[in-house]
C-alpha cells in the first residue's frame, strides 16, 4: 500500500478524512492495477466507489477484468482480523480464497449477463478469525454499468445473519429436547432420550454423553458416539465438577472442542450427573453459545431431577450401580478361545435387556449364556441383571442346561420385566470334545466346522413365564477341532420388512468359511459384515472356539432335561 501520486483525481481527496476504509483507499497506489489511475476512471466508477464508501452497510465493489477489491467500514467486520486491511486493491479470488467456488461464479455471472442476483441465509465457510468458522449471509449482487451500458464491476450489499440462523438453530434443538425429555419416565430414559435429541442438532452439538453418579462413581449411560470414546473430561476431576455448585464455562473467541458440564441437583445440592458435549469446531464458543449449552445442562438436569424422585421414590435407583456393571458395554475376551461383543441400539449406551455370560465351571469346563428380555431402559436391564445372576448361580451349582432353564422359568415368575424373555444356555466339555445346551424361545446357535456350517435347532422350548411347567429337552453333541459355537441375540439377525429365515440365511451365508480363525476375528467379522449402520436392536454376539487336541466324530443326541446331569457344564 503507498500514498497516492500527485495527479490522483481532487474526488478521491474528498474521500480520505470521512471513514478509515476512505483514508485507504484515498491513499492506495490504484495505478498498478488493472482500474489504473483514479482520475481515469468513469464517472459511474467513481460514483459506486463513493457510494460504497458512504453507506453504514456492508458493501463490497469488485471491479474490472481482475475483479478488484474496494470495500467500506462495515464490510472490514466481515473480512476480520485475518483479511482487513490486506484485501483493498486484490483480486476477489485472493481474498476468499475458500469460498470462491462457492461466490464467483455468482460475481461472473452479472458480469456476465448484467443482471442482479442475491440470496438469503447463504452457509459459508470462511477463515478471518484464523480458523475455518461456519457463517451465514443475506447478499445482493448487482451490476456497475459504464456509459455505454457496459458492466465494469459488481456492487455486493451483504449482511450477516449468522447470529439469527444460529439462534433459530439453537431454539430448535431446545425444543425438541423439551419435548423428548417431557416423555422420559426414569433417569435412564432421561439419558437414553437427551442424546437421541442431541444427535439432531446438527452442528450446534457434535456428540454428547450423559454420566450419571452412581455410589460416588461417574458411570456413562448414554452416548450418541457410535464406535468412539468420549473426550476426557476437561477439568481432569469430574467429581469436582459434580460437587461444583456453578457452570464452569467460560466464553472463548475461538472454538472449543468438548465441554463437561454438572447436571441437576436440586436446590444447590450435589449435581446427578455431567454431559459432555462435542461441540462445532467451526463457531468461536462466544457467550451466545455458553449459554445455550447452559440451556441443554439446564433441561437435562430437571429432566433427570424429575425422574429420579420418581426412581428413588419407587426403590429402582439402587439398581443403576449393578446394572450399568454388568451391562458388557466394553469388548470382552476373558479367555482366549472366546470372544463376545454388546452393541446397542444405534450406539446408544443406555441399559438394555440383551446380554450374556460366560463362566468359568468346575472340572475345566465352560458355560456360554445369551438371553433377551424384552424392552429397553432400566426395567428391561433389573430384569436381565437378575436373569444372569441367577443363570449363573445355577450353572456353578452343577445344573445342567435344560435343568438351569426349567429353574429360571420359575425364578422369571417373580422379577418383574422377565416375562417372555429368551435364553440360550450352553455348557463345553473340552475333555470329553462335548457341547450340551438348551433353549427357551432363543434364535437357534450355530457350530462352523471344516465342512460349512450346522445349525443347533433340535430342541426348543417357549420363552421364560411363558409356561408354568415347560419341558425344556437338552441336546448333546461332540466337538472337532477348531469348530466355532456362535449364539446370538436377535438384534444380529432381524430386520424390518423381512422373515427371521432371512436372516438366518444372511447368518449361515457370513459364517462359512470362517473355521479355523480365532474368537476374536470372527465375532468381528460378524458384527462389521452383519450389524446395520445404525440397528433398532441390541446385538449381543458370543464366539467359542473349540481347543481340543483330537479330532472326534460329530453326532447328536437329544433328549428331556434329566439325560444330562451335573457333570455337564463348561467350556475353556
Amino acid at each position: 500500500m503507498t500514498k497516492r501520486g500527485a495527479s490522483s483525481a481532487d474526488w478521491l481527496d474528498q474521500l480520505a478524512d470521512r471513514s478509515e476504509m476512505g483514508t485507504l483507499v484515498a491513499r492506495f497506489d490504484w495505478a498498478a492495477t488493472c482500474l489504473g489511475p483514479p482520475e481515469s476512471w468513469a464517472p459511474e466508477l467513481r460514483a459506486a466507489v463513493q457510494t460504497c464508501l458512504s453507506i453504514r452497510f456492508p458493501v463490497l465493489l469488485v471491479l474490472g477484468t481482475e475483479r478488484i477489491c474496494v470495500y467500506n467500514d462495515a464490510y472490514s467486520q466481515i473480512l476480520g482480523t485475518v483479511k482487513h486491511p490486506a484485501a483493498l486493491g486484490i483480486p476477489a479470488a485472493d481474498v476468499w480464497p475458500e469460498i470462491w467456488d462457492q461466490i464467483g461464479p455468482e460475481f461472473d455471472r452479472v458480469y456476465r449477463t448484467g443482471m442482479a442476483n442475491g440470496y438469503e441465509d447463504e452457509r459459508s465457510i470462511i477463515d478471518r478469525s484464523g480458523f475455518l468458522e461456519e457463517c451465514y449471509f443475506r447478499w445482493s449482487l448487482g451490476p456497475i454499468l459504464d456509459g455505454r451500458g457496459e458492466v465494469v464491476g459488481v456492487m455486493d450489499v451483504i449482511t450477516e445473519t449468522t447470529s439469527a440462523v444460529l439462534a433459530q438453530r439453537r431454539l430448535s434443538c431446545l425444543t425438541d429436547l423439551g419435548t423428548e425429555l417431557a416423555g422420559a419416565r426414569s433417569v435412564t430414559d432421561v439419558s437414553l432420550r437427551a442424546v437421541r435429541a442431541l444427535g439432531r442438532c446438527g452442528p450446534a452439538i457434535g456428540a454428547a454423553d450423559v454420566y450419571l453418579l452412581v455410589d460416588g462413581e461417574l458411570i456413562r449411560t448414554a452416548s450418541n458416539r457410535r464406535g468412539s470414546l468420549a473426550p476426557d473430561f476437561p477439568s481432569g476431576d469430574p467429581d469436582g465438577l459434580v460437587a461444583g455448585a456453578a457452570s464452569p464455562l467460560r466464553p472463548s473467541d475461538r472454538p472449543v472442542d468438548s465441554v463437561t458440564v454438572p447436571v441437576g441437583g436440586e436446590s444447590g445440592g450435589e449435581a446427578v450427573g455431567v454431559i459432555v458435549l462435542t461441540l462445532n469446531g467451526r463457531r468461536p464458543f462466544d457467550t451466545s453459545y455458553v449459554q445455550f449449552v447452559e440451556l441443554v445442562a439446564s433441561a437435562i438436569g430437571a429432566a433427570l431431577d424429575r425422574t429420579r424422585r420418581h426412581d428413588i421414590e419407587i426403590d429402582e435407583y439402587r439398581h443403576i450401580g449393578d446394572t450399568l456393571q454388568r451391562s458388557m458395554l466394553e469388548p470382552a475376551s476373558n479367555f482366549h478361545t472366546v470372544a463376545a461383543r454388546y452393541l446397542p441400539a444405534a450406539g446408544n449406551l443406555a441399559v438394555g435387556g440383551d446380554w450374556y455370560d460366560v463362566i468359568q465351571l468346575p472340572t475345566g469346563k465352560r458355560g456360554l449364556v445369551v438371553g433377551d428380555c424384552v424392552g429397553h431402559g432400566l426395567d428391561a436391564a433389573a430384569a436381565m441383571s437378575q436373569l444372569r445372576a441367577a443363570t449363573r448361580s445355577m450353572l456353578l451349582q452343577g445344573l445342567s442346561p435344560a435343568e438351569t432353564l426349567v429353574s429360571l422359568n420359575r425364578y422369571a415368575e417373580s422379577v418383574d420385566g422377565a416375562f417372555n424373555a429368551t435364553a440360550v444356555c450352553m455348557v463345553v466339555d473340552p475333555a470329553r470334545g462335548e457341547l450340551t445346551w438348551a433353549r427357551a424361545g432363543h434364535p437357534y446357535p450355530l457350530v462352523v466346522t471344516v465342512d460349512g456350517v450346522e445349525w443347533l435347532d433340535e430342541v426348543g422350548g417357549p420363552p421364560l413365564g411363558f409356561l408354568s411347567d415347560p419341558d425344556y429337552q437338552m441336546s448333546t453333541r461332540q466337538l472337532a477341532l477348531d469348530d466355532l459355537i456362535v449364539l446370538y441375540s436377535d438384534g444380529l439377525i432381524e430386520r424390518r420388512d423381512e422373515s427371521i429365515d432371512e436372516g438366518l440365511a444372511r447368518l449361515e451365508r457370513t459364517a462359512l468359511g470362517l473355521h479355523g480363525r480365532g474368537a476374536e476375528d470372527v465375532v468381528d467379522h460378524l458384527v462389521d459384515t452383519l450389524l446395520p449402520t445404525t440397528p433398532s436392536d441390541d446385538v449381543v454376539v458370543v464366539v467359542k472356539q473349540v481347543p481340543l487336541e483330537h479330532t472326534v466324530p460329530v453326532a447328536v443326541a437329544v433328549g428331556d432335561s434329566s439325560a444330562v446331569g451335573n457333570d455337564i457344564v463348561d467350556v475353556t
